[in-house]
């Protein structure tokens, strides 16, 4: 792969798109990364030409041959598509592997998505409470009830330093992923308001939504909430100055 500079805009060519080169964009809807095929908000890398239609992550258009990680005890090795056959789930987020992926190199290896490689260790809301990112939670996850994510993995996690807020990124992105599936995005990349389900954003089985006769204390921990889950969709989807800002301001204003 080669980078060179084009009109003030980072232009590179990519081996699993050869034919032509992707320019680094700021795309207004959502897209499908066609490198970890992953969904994508943020700055991607997209083809040049625009009826082709191809995207990549910056981390994965980035990715470099082998890397390491504190959460893995080996080095980690890029693939185009994992060696294995049959279903592979990444270990940090628990979605599917069906594409770019880096993997260690044991007999029952451990697969990672690129992007999830680089997701911050500290994450820290506007009133300065910090989340950290763990291996695995301290207990259980408020959004799923469980220590162990859906396909049973125990994924990588948010938690607040006082372990108040504990959440799986699996739980959190099926949230976001979940209201794309069912199209709550429009063409244009903005959020459905009349059709966004606000339950499937729902802070955690603990924390009920308040009422108006609700406690300031009751209102306090269910908006903090809402806020560490979009803290935590912006570091998992991109720039939280797009699309994810208009999914804070819909849920915030709820």
């Amino acid at each position: 792969m080669f980078i060179i500079a084009d009109m003030g805009l980072t232009k590179i060519k990519h081996p699993s798109h050869s034919q032509h080169c992707l320019l680094l964009k700021y795309p207004q809807e959502p897209y499908q990364c066609n490198g970890c095929m992953g969904l994508g908000f943020g700055p991607c890398y997209e083809c040049e030409h625009e009826d082709c239609c191809f995207y990549l992550h910056e981390e994965c258009a980035n990715a470099a041959p082998s890397t390491s990680h504190p959460f893995s005890k080996c080095s980690l090795k890029f693939h185009d598509k994992a060696p294995q056959e049959g279903e592979r789930y990444c270990d940090a987020c628990g979605e599917d592997v069906s594409g770019f992926v880096y993997q260690c190199k044991h007999k029952n290896p451990h697969d990672f998505h690129p992007r999830c490689l680089k997701l911050p260790r500290t994450l820290t809301t506007e009133d300065g409470l910090m989340l950290q990112l763990r291996k695995k939670l301290p207990s259980k996850c408020l959004h799923c009830g469980s220590k162990e994510t859906s396909n049973r993995i125990q994924g990588w996690c948010y938690v607040s330093s006082s372990d108040q807020y504990c959440y799986h990124i699996a739980c959190v992105k099926d949230m976001v992923m979940e209201n794309w599936r069912k199209g709550y995005f429009n063409e244009d990349g903005n959020v459905k308001a009349s059709h966004l389900a606000l339950q499937t954003f729902n802070p955690g089985r603990e924390i009920v939504q308040p009422s108006g006769k609700s406690s300031s204390k009751a209102k306090k921990l269910w908006s903090t909430a809402k806020t560490v889950i979009m803290l935590i969709i912006s570091a998992l989807f991109g720039d939280p100055t797009t699309l994810i800002s208009v999914l804070v301001q819909q849920l915030l204003s709820s």
